[in-house]
């Protein structure tokens, strides 16, 4: 090989190896998920497994974890809001582009059974929340009935059913 053909082929080794460096990106390459939130991932029926409180009145004790629905139902029609059916409850709450929700103050229909009183009543609640996957989630919700000056806090483990 003469000196011209040896010159060209380290020109082209040089250069075929400075565009695998170039095209490579350098640095990490490796390929993570999407981190954001995708909010039909989420929407369906839920498995609604709460934890609350008692709240004990004179002799009567309330436990609001028997009276809540076993399944409960997530719609949404926009990027940032979340239609939840729970029973003869529909709530609306917020969301954010991580899964994090948050339910403002609003009605609640409860049954109560209170030795003295036996019936539904409207309570209110407000509550935040985070999917954590697009199976698995939490509620933390404060049940408050002004009347009884009451406020029961309720943990909640959601699951997805379909």
């Amino acid at each position: 090989m003469n000196s011209k053909q040896n010159n060209f082929f380290l020109i082209l080794s040089f250069s075929i190896i400075l565009i695998l460096t170039a095209c490579s990106g350098g640095g990490n390459s490796e390929i993570r998920p999407d981190d954001s939130f995708n909010l039909r991932e989420i929407t369906g029926e839920w498995f609604f497994s709460p934890n609350c409180e008692e709240y004990v009145l004179g002799t009567d004790t309330l436990y609001l974890a028997d009276q809540l629905p076993d399944t409960i139902s997530i719609f949404s029609d926009s990027v940032n809001t979340l239609f939840i059916d729970a029973g003869t409850n529909n709530l609306v709450a917020s969301v954010d582009s991580l899964g994090s929700f948050t339910i403002p103050f609003q009605s609640f229909q409860a049954y109560l059974d209170l030795g003295f009183i036996s019936d539904t009543a409207t309570v209110f609640l407000t509550g935040t929340g985070n999917f954590s996957s697009r199976y698995e989630g939490t509620m933390n919700l404060t049940f408050s009935e002004p009347l009884l000056n009451a406020n029961i806090n309720c943990t909640i483990d959601l699951r997805k059913l379909d």
